[in-house]
């Protein structure tokens, strides 16, 4: 059944403006960055609002759009503050820190604004033409199938995981054509598309993320899209804009986004941690636990894992900014296989640290109006996202670091 949408509202002062016609803006990544940090007591704040609903209130998403969040990778020729990987990584860590389902259809948000702006420039003048920032919502995996018509496609297929469809204004799907050895990316309204209410889950539920469908849609050529092009470094974007993500892979940046809010919602389990290490007392005594041992020395151990899984992070984003400053050849594979590690090994030691906090609260963290509650849960369903299988991708790193890889292209899942 089609799950009802709410009509969101512009940000005020919209001008409609198409691709070749230079924005007016003064928006800057510290600007976005600054909004997003005012922007996490609010988030919290909605937290109980947003599972209730199963998606972002609308107030988060407008709020969003006024601060700029989905702009922040977005071309200053489109209006965007043109960030580069630094800023990206630490928008999704900051928004982690209010709410890590809001940090997720937010940070898919800023991200498909940067991919729509790969696109050729007759789609990108449709993305663009009377909202910049858009919000597209995406959907890869299982690819459907696209028949060849006059003018286009007639694409079909049943998607799940399309995180923040209930608010998207476009809907993006894959589809392989008979004959191609290479799928396609369909841009569609999401007017267009059928969305299924299925999404009923312990974390991450504010994602909305429910199954789409389509069956036998129309979709013109324009907007449609190789995946191969899309993914490289060779792409539209790239002759269009000078700013640096554009003549990155995909890979290079969104490979990071999933890690960075796991790591923003262990900083904020910490946080939270912290502050009730202080209101919890010793059996007997009454002493605050802050004042034992036990409770100091378990607290170090989750200050050091976090801090550990901050260097491995920062260590893997300056690896791919060196990479891709020094030369124009896309990144090898062995790269992207240590690349990938770090990511699952800073994702582990984020949860060393959750666990560490976990197992010195108490009771009292199980309330089900602590807010704990919703930071552990969603932490958990990030983790088990398919880029982050550790069995899948570190048998697969292994098996590129030692050179028995068997796929043509082993790394090409390294998202």
């Amino acid at each position: 059944m089609n799950h009802e949408r709410s009509a969101v509202d512009r940000p005020v002062g919209q001008v409609d403006r198409p691709v070749g016609q230079q924005a007016r803006t003064s928006l800057t990544p510290e600007v976005v960055l600054e909004r997003a940090r005012a922007l996490v007591p609010r988030l919290r704040e909605r937290i109980a609002e947003t599972e209730r609903l199963r998606r972002l209130p609308e107030a988060t998403i407008r709020e969003s759009i006024d601060a700029g969040i989905l702009s922040l990778v977005l071309p200053r020729f489109l209006g965007g503050a043109g960030g580069d990987l630094r800023e990206y990584v630490e928008l999704m860590r900051v928004l982690a820190h209010g709410d890590p389902s809001a940090a997720w259809v937010l940070g898919f948000f800023a991200t498909y604004n940067w991919w729509m702006a790969r696109w050729p420039a007759a789609a990108q003048q449709e993305f663009f033409a009377n909202n910049c920032p858009t919000r597209v919502a995406g959907v890869a995996n299982p690819p459907g199938c696209a028949e060849p018509t006059e003018g286009g496609y007639l694409v079909s297929g049943y998607w799940g995981y399309c995180s923040g469809v209930m608010h998207a204004e476009w809907v993006e799907v894959m589809a392989s054509i008979e004959g191609d050895d290479s799928p396609k990316k369909f841009i569609l309204p999401s007017e267009d598309v059928d969305v299924h209410d299925t999404w009923r889950m312990l974390g991450m539920i504010g994602t909305g993320s429910h199954h789409v469908e389509l069956n036998r849609k129309f979709v013109p050529y324009r907007r449609s899209f190789d995946v191969r092009a899309f993914l490289s470094r060779d792409n539209p974007g790239s002759t269009m804009y000078p700013e640096e993500l554009y003549s990155y892979d995909v890979r290079d940046a969104v490979t990071f986004m999933i890690p960075a809010i796991i790591f923003g919602t262990a900083e904020a389990l910490l946080e939270l941690y912290r502050g009730r290490l202080d209101r919890r007392r010793e059996l007997f005594s009454g002493t605050p636990v802050a004042d034992t041992v036990y409770g100091q020395l378990r607290y170090a151990r989750a200050v050091a894992a976090l801090r550990a899984a901050r260097a491995v992070l920062d260590s893997a984003v300056a690896l791919t900014i060196e990479a891709n400053e020094s030369s124009a050849e896309s990144m090898g594979d062995e790269m992207r296989a240590h690349i990938k590690l770090d990511c699952l090994t800073l994702c582990r030691m984020a949860w060393e640290s959750v666990e560490l906090g976990i197992g010195g609260s108490g009771t009292s963290m199980y309330q089900s109006d602590d807010i704990t509650q919703h930071f552990v849960r969603d932490m958990q369903v990030a983790m088990s996202h398919l880029t982050l299988d550790h069995d899948v991708m570190a048998t697969q790193a292994g098996a590129i670091l030692l050179g028995r890889a068997t796929d043509p292209e082993p790394a090409r899942f390294f998202l």
